[in-house]
């Protein structure tokens, strides 16, 4: 079985995923601003006693935790912070491998395969965004292959016409640049979120392909000062 955690962002979204049968065995979502440290041990907890207690008793899994996926972002400095420091705590204890996955992969993931190229935009305040470039390798996992910070305003000079840009769902963009984008026959997919469960997804696709990240250095993609890729 499989945790994953995001704290990236207003959400605190838990999944323990069953990595034999490709499937969400429990999924919490709370929107829950500033309140990360508070309660993330609390929900992590109360997701294994459920899943013992009522889970089990009607669905064949491996209780075991065998890998731990944690959100990297970019996001909320604090948020990813919290999430890395419980995530770390927790392989220790458990003796573990850990798995970091980027936001952007997540929202990539949540389109379907297609031929356009293939962009995703974060919020990193100041009128500025995080925008990278996404790629699918043969298995359709999402790699960035760019990654830069962008005011909102040059969106339309810097994504290329006809390409497909995915951002979420709770982060809006100004109305005279969705008509720019659109004028440029950009498609936007403004419907994406965070969900723990395609995190633990990416994950075990990174971790069978490229092993574990070494938990003492895995890092944040940061908003400020710099910005890392995976």
């Amino acid at each position: 079985m499989i945790v994953a955690i995001e704290t990236s962002d207003v959400w605190c979204s838990v999944a323990f995923w069953d990595e034999a049968k490709k499937q969400t065995l429990l999924e919490t979502n709370l929107e829950i601003p500033a309140q990360h440290a508070t309660l993330l041990a609390t929900v992590v907890r109360q997701g294994e006693e459920y899943l013992q207690k009522i889970v089990k008793t009607h669905v064949a899994f491996d209780e075991a935790i065998r890998l731990a996926v944690v959100s990297i972002g970019p996001g909320s400095f604090t948020g990813l912070r919290i999430g890395l420091s419980f995530v770390q705590g927790f392989c220790l204890a458990k003796n573990i491998p850990v798995v970091g996955i980027s936001n952007h992969q997540v929202l990539a993931r949540q389109m379907a395969p297609c031929d356009q190229k293939q962009y995703t935009i974060i919020d990193a305040r100041r009128d500025e965004v995080y925008l990278a470039k996404i790629e699918q390798n043969q298995d359709q996992y999402p790699e960035i292959t760019e990654h830069s910070i962008e005011r909102k305003d040059r969106l339309p000079e810097v994504i290329p016409a006809g390409s497909l840009l995915i951002k979420p769902q709770f982060h809006a963009l100004e109305a005279d640049i969705v008509r720019k984008l659109r004028v440029k026959g950009v498609f936007i997919h403004g419907q994406a979120s965070y969900p723990a469960h395609i995190l633990a997804e990416l994950g075990f696709y990174k971790w069978q392909a490229y092993g574990a990240d070494e938990l003492s250095s895995l890092e944040p993609m940061y908003i400020r000062p710099f910005a890392g890729v995976l």
